[in-house]
């Protein structure tokens, strides 16, 4: 009888170092692979943080929930010259101060638009508002509007100019030299966006027709990165933004006239107690105390130096130029 013979089979011993070695690896793959996710992570986080292009995410009510102030809060608007991270950064150190002095809660309301700041104070959604000088003036009379502060610039005094600023090493030196080249700007409604637009072009023999290109942008912020980036030759901002990129590669060229400053402004139908406790608070700082040194460092840039009062009339020969109705 033939027996079919079992096949033999080659045991291998298995090799501790080997299984180390596999398993050591798969941790370190594993590891590197975190590593990765999180550098993406932090990449992606620090460009939504820095990125001046971008708008600040809103943040989102609960389902179902109506988010509405209580009786003694007070919601201060502000207009979307900065990106709304800027905006947050500089003013919202200035509403809590206003809480903690007054017997109001503070709320900062930043907006999308100017227009849509003004349609807030005009309908009472907020009490008072941070304008600019230019949508001010072209909103005022139809609107009811009221400035009730304005802030004073390094030298105490309360106005501010617009600049046209450049590279560091553009052959632009002067405004007639913007023939054929491209312009950057901001809001429509902003003073940097259309003084050039109205007199500084008129003035050096030049119209809009003669650039390349003129195009303008939400915030101030975004013409400084044109600029910089070389996407336009040449752009229009205030001269506390051209300030805080100071050494940074930009070369102003041409300042405006000097412009009152861009008020604190309440509708008609406002609160006087209210209005009297915002002003009362502001108009007491004074920077060069050391008492108020540290606090107003936190602050925008444009209101470290104080408050002073404002009234209609301050704005009255900018409304001439602007709007060309009669000097007082």
């Amino acid at each position: 009888m033939i027996f079919a013979q079992k096949p033999m089979t080659k045991r291998i011993a298995s090799n501790p170092n080997s299984s180390f070695l596999m398993i050591r690896k798969k941790i370190v793959l594993a590891g590197l692979a975190v590593l990765v996710v999180l550098a993406i992570i932090t990449f992606l986080l620090h460009r939504a943080i820095v990125d001046i292009r971008s708008p600040w995410p809103e943040p989102i009510p609960a389902a179902g929930v109506e988010v509405a102030a209580t009786q003694d809060t007070v919601r201060f608007g502000v207009i979307s010259r900065f990106p709304a991270n800027v905006l947050y950064q500089g003013y919202q150190p200035l509403m809590d101060y206003l809480s903690d002095e007054t017997e109001y809660h503070f709320e900062l309301i930043i907006s999308r638009s100017y227009e849509e700041t003004v349609a807030q104070l005009a309908s009472g959604k907020v009490h008072a508002a941070f304008l600019g000088s230019y949508i001010y003036i072209t909103s005022r009379e139809q609107h009811g509007l009221e400035p009730i502060l304005k802030p004073l610039n390094e030298d105490g005094q309360p106005f501010f100019q617009s600049v046209i600023i450049v590279q560091e090493d553009s052959d632009i030196h002067s405004i007639s030299q913007l023939k054929d080249r491209k312009l950057a700007l901001p809001s429509e409604n902003s003073f940097s966006g259309n003084w050039l637009l109205q007199s500084g072009f008129s003035s050096n023999g030049i119209t809009g027709s003669d650039l390349a290109a003129i195009e303008h942008f939400r915030h101030h912020h975004s013409v400084v990165y044109e600029v910089l980036r070389g996407n336009y030759d040449a752009g229009s901002i205030k001269d506390r933004v051209a300030d805080e990129f100071r050494g940074q590669g930009l070369r102003i060229i041409k300042r405006s006239d000097p412009v009152p400053g861009s008020p604190v402004v309440v509708s008609s139908n406002h609160n006087p107690a209210i209005t009297a406790a915002i002003t009362s608070v502001l108009l007491n700082i004074d920077p060069a105390e050391p008492e108020y040194a540290d606090l107003v460092s936190q602050w925008d840039p444009e209101f470290r130096n104080g408050f002073m009062r404002a009234r209609a009339t301050d704005y009255d020969q900018l409304a001439h130029q602007i709007l060309e109705v009669p000097a007082p």
